[in-house]
């Protein structure tokens, strides 16, 4: 007979790995999809394409405003979490702005996905040209699909979607607010993601296959983070835990920072006591130093020259 409380581990188990698997499931799909119809991309690209003028919205304040907005938004949530966690180092008796296994959670997404992932695999190996570069829309590079390898010598790639996959880090966000505001949150910060994502299809910056499996990427990558911190290891990753452990390294950063400005002073003391020396010695071996070295130390009436009697 089956005990109901291992199948009831069994089961939650399995939930907590649905997002993951959902996520992996659906951006393999996504990316089959536009890898076998390249005609999505050109076709959405076409629709802000104009025949001589290029993208045309890339032209224009209103969008170009939205688009420095999004990018500031998405930027400021890490550093907002990484100075908490400074100001915590900082102050080790005091209690974190920030709860830390949130803190850990960002700060290793955006480091993970959008700057190791994005920008230091995906745009350096996959050469993709982007839309306002190829020659569909007026360019010298032919197109080509997401996942292919481009050419080379093209300095400005297009695959994956850099500024797609730092908006995408906001979505987990509906993570950290109370369940009865999770649908709402979750609707605005989704509607927010997609229309700075399509932006950059309107701009002929990247195509929709660029966004689109970049979201999907960060979301797989979220959910492993979750899995692992929230899940896995959930007890030696507590907010009660990393707290201890900020606290400690705080106090030892604190101690080592007491530690370098004794030396330091010790070290400039130092290094006065043995120029002093050595000006003693001087007076002592070379006639005439002990006059100078006493002009030198008396008062002065003006910058460079002593008052009183020069010496003979």
């Amino acid at each position: 007979m089956s005990d109901p409380n291992e199948s009831s581990r069994a089961r939650a188990s399995l939930f907590t790995r649905a997002p993951l698997t959902t996520a992996i499931l659906a951006t393999a799909a996504l990316s089959f999809l536009f890898y076998l119809v390249p005609q999505i991309d050109l076709t959405v690209a076409g629709l802000f394409h104009e025949p001589g003028r290029s993208f045309p919205a890339a032209q224009i304040p209103l969008l170009q405003d939205f688009r420095t907005f999004g990018s500031n938004i998405s930027l400021s949530l890490p550093l907002l979490l990484l100075i908490g966690v400074v100001l915590k180092l900082s102050f080790p008796a005091k209690t974190s702005l920030v709860p830390p296994r949130m803190a850990l959670f960002f700060i290793s997404l955006y480091l993970l996905g959008p700057a190791l992932l994005v920008n230091g695999i995906l745009k350096p190996y996959w050469g993709r040209p982007r839309p306002m570069n190829t020659d569909h829309f007026g360019g010298a590079w032919a197109f080509q699909g997401p996942w292919v390898m481009g050419p080379s010598g093209l300095g400005n790639h297009s695959f994956s979607s850099g500024e797609g996959a730092f908006i995408a880090c906001l979505l987990p966000l509906v993570l950290f607010v109370p369940r009865e505001w999770r649908w709402p949150v979750g609707t605005l910060l989704g509607i927010f993601v997609a229309a700075v994502g399509l932006s950059r299809v309107a701009f002929g910056g990247h195509y929709l296959s660029d966004v689109v499996i970049s979201i999907g990427l960060m979301l797989i990558l979220a959910a492993a983070l979750h899995h692992l911190i929230f899940v896995r290891y959930r007890d030696s990753l507590s907010d009660a835990a990393l707290e201890k452990r900020l606290t400690a390294l705080g106090y030892r950063m604190a101690a080592q920072r007491a530690a370098l400005r004794h030396w330091v002073r010790r070290t400039l003391a130092t290094s006065y006591r043995s120029a002093r020396n050595l000006r003693r010695a001087e007076r002592a071996i070379h006639p005439g130093a002990a006059a100078r070295a006493a002009a030198m130390d008396g008062p002065t009436g003006s910058v460079g020259a002593p008052t009183g009697t020069n010496p003979p």
